[in-house]
């Protein structure tokens, strides 16, 4: 690993510790911002949470395009939660060509899901209990 990439996962590891409470600092650092503007994925999966739904899909969008298996199946995710099926359905394809088991998730596509979130889009999953 080279000497940025080494910088790049200590701050990120820096900025995990303030997120979860291990070490002093403001509630959602500077640090992941910076992070998520050089392009560090792991950032901008974790920055993807804080922000507008417009920003986030920008900054997933940014980071599966640069190869990032995570980010790509991020990003369908949050189409869906958003209810665009047609996105979700395209970003779900791409995540699959990176990501196994996005593929598995591709093959066995659905359009009804048990998640509540899906109500407001009528699309949740009838009770099969």
């Amino acid at each position: 690993m080279d000497r940025d990439a080494d910088w790049m996962w200590n701050s990120y590891a820096r900025a995990l510790d303030i997120l979860e409470g291990r070490a002093s600092g403001h509630a959602l650092p500077i640090i992941i911002r910076k992070l998520a503007r050089r392009g560090f994925a792991p950032a901008c999966n974790l920055l993807s949470d804080y922000v507008s739904k417009e920003e986030a899909v920008r900054l997933l969008r940014s980071a599966a395009r640069r190869g990032d298996a995570l980010s790509a199946y991020n990003l369908a995710i949050t189409y869906r939660n958003g209810g665009d099926m047609r996105r979700y359905r395209t970003a779900l394809a791409y995540a699959a060509r990176l990501d196994p088991d996005a593929r598995a998730e591709l093959r066995s596509f659905k359009t009804r899901f048990p998640h509540e979130v899906m109500r407001t889009f009528h699309r949740l999953a009838p009770d099969r209990s």
